[in-house]
């Protein structure tokens, strides 16, 4: 009978003591700023080398490649007789491969299309960007397309590139 009493003492304890908190609750709001530190760092600029073209060509579109090495596929019988010298742009970042989140684009007025003649339409590349080792990327144009050699004039022509990381 002990046994009973004192279990049941425990029990009451137990139940006033839930009482007793049942009303002293409060709720709270948490936040958090989370931040990107991803510290994009130019480390060299890319260059397309220097590119020789038949102005008299007439025929279809020239596609040319660049691997990310700076080494150049060119198709034989088109536009481009040789592009020689390239170099791959390099970039430091602090954001760990896959890096879906880092993209290329060339900023208005300086349109890397342009850079061969014309518009975007005409001439233009498409951009790749690969993972080196650590925090070092590569940037170079994957494919280059001429489609009108008769609006590419002789010089050397600038633009820029942007490498810009946006969170998913």
């Amino acid at each position: 009978m002990n046994k009973y009493i004192l279990m049941l003492g425990v029990a009451a304890v137990s139940i006033g003591s839930y009482c007793s908190y049942a009303g002293n609750s409060a709720t709270m709001t948490v936040t958090a700023t989370i931040a990107h530190d991803v510290s994009l760092t130019k480390t060299r600029d890319l260059s397309f080398g220097t590119i020789t073209i038949n102005p008299g060509y007439t025929g279809e579109d020239t596609n040319w490649n660049y691997d990310s090495n700076g080494s150049v596929s060119i198709p034989t019988g088109m536009a481009i007789v040789s592009a020689d010298n390239a170099t791959v742009g390099i970039f430091t970042a602090n954001v760990p491969a896959p890096f879906t989140s880092l993209s290329v684009t060339g900023n208005s007025g300086s349109d890397i299309g342009g850079i061969f003649g014309g518009t975007i339409d005409d001439n233009y590349c498409g951009f790749s960007i690969e993972h080196g080792s650590g925090n070092v990327f590569y940037v170079y144009p994957e494919v280059c397309d001429m489609t009108d050699v008769s609006i590419v004039r002789p010089g050397v022509y600038e633009g820029t590139l942007t490498i810009e990381y946006s969170p998913s």
